[in-house]
């Protein structure tokens, strides 16, 4: 039985959501994506879901208003529930400091974003190649 893989994307950005967008349905058409403007949407959301509607990975901008990226990386590892979804951290900042601090607290990748759209699609067809079929994601309905 196939499940249905399902990315959430915080994001505040306007143009940098539209080339992530963009680049994962050219890639990948029937992936679902669900966009959150910040981190304290995003948990809000995931208080309302069940263990087997949560999403597969969240992709997770750094400098956002509201609750930034680590804040929000840093609930989510906090919190029992969240713990096993993989998040991957996006930032215009390549700062060794900024990096560190997203490891640190749980993130299972950190890229810096690009600027141009054929960045994107490149960032993202390796990111998406490594997680839809490289690795195996869990089964987070089993926790």
């Amino acid at each position: 039985m196939e499940t249905t893989i399902t990315f959430y994307v915080v994001e505040d950005d306007q143009e940098d959501f539209t080339h992530i967008d963009r680049a994962i349905h050219e890639i990948h058409p029937n992936l679902k994506i669900r966009r959150f403007l910040h981190g304290a949407a995003l948990l809000a959301h995931l208080e309302t879901i069940l263990p087997e509607d949560y999403p597969s990975l969240i992709m997770l901008d750094f400098f956002m208003p509201v609750l930034d990226g680590l804040k929000t990386l840093g609930r989510l590892k906090a919190n029992e529930n969240y713990q096993q979804i993989p998040v991957v951290m996006w930032s215009g900042s390549s700062r060794p400091e900024d990096i560190s601090q997203a490891y640190w607290l749980g993130a299972r990748a950190f890229h810096t974003k690009p600027v141009l759209f054929e960045d994107w699609q490149e960032q993202l067809q390796t990111t998406l190649r490594y997680w839809l079929r490289t690795v195996e994601l869990p089964r987070l309905t089993e926790y």
